[in-house]
């Protein structure tokens, strides 16, 4: 047997040593980098929506309030694999459950501001692992705007009045757990 026959790095070796040294760049950079957004039917436990996420991306839950029939929009960041943050709230006209000024919380103080004849409340530290959600029967039309503009009704993949929970975990599960509430 020849000795540069032996050789990893000659010929089609090297070319798969370099495709799987790709392989192991990518997967590094995609479990510290992204996350998985996942909706889960909260009464069967069962994953129905799941999307990857850049760690750091915003997604927008718009709806329309039951009593003002005015649009709300709620902002989130992925903050990293397993928080979400609501970042702000934005409604034109006050109704039931929507602040009316600032609010002074034992982790956090939130701005209220009126501009552009919205009304502004910007939150420093509101926090999920997870949280629930209700889907709108008759009015709401809960929507999930992702920053690429792509639009998710939920009443497209679950049944209106259905409770779901929104979280994210690690893209790749290997590279640590999930924290429930």
């Amino acid at each position: 047997m020849n000795i540069k026959q032996l050789s990893t790095l000659t010929g089609a070796h090297s070319y798969l040593l370099v495709i799987i040294i790709l392989i192991i760049i990518g997967l590094m950079y995609g479990a510290n980098n992204f996350a998985l957004f996942q909706i889960r039917d909260y009464k069967t436990g069962a994953v129905i929506y799941q999307k990857p996420v850049k760690i750091g991306a915003s997604f927008t839950i718009a709806y329309i309030h039951s009593v003002t029939n005015q649009p709300v929009y709620e902002q989130f960041i992925i903050e990293s694999k397993n928080v979400m943050t609501l970042t702000e709230m934005r409604y034109d006209s006050f109704g039931a459950n929507l602040p009316v000024g600032p609010n002074k919380l034992e982790k956090e103080t939130t701005e209220f501001i009126v501009e552009d004849g919205y009304y502004l409340i910007k939150y420093q530290n509101r926090k999920f692992n997870s949280f629930l959600l209700r889907v709108g029967q008759v009015v709401a039309d809960h929507t999930l705007i992702f920053e690429s503009d792509n639009k998710l009704r939920l009443q497209e993949i679950v049944k209106p009045g259905s409770s779901v929970e929104l979280f994210v975990s690690p893209l790749l599960e290997f590279s640590e757990g999930r924290t429930v509430n």
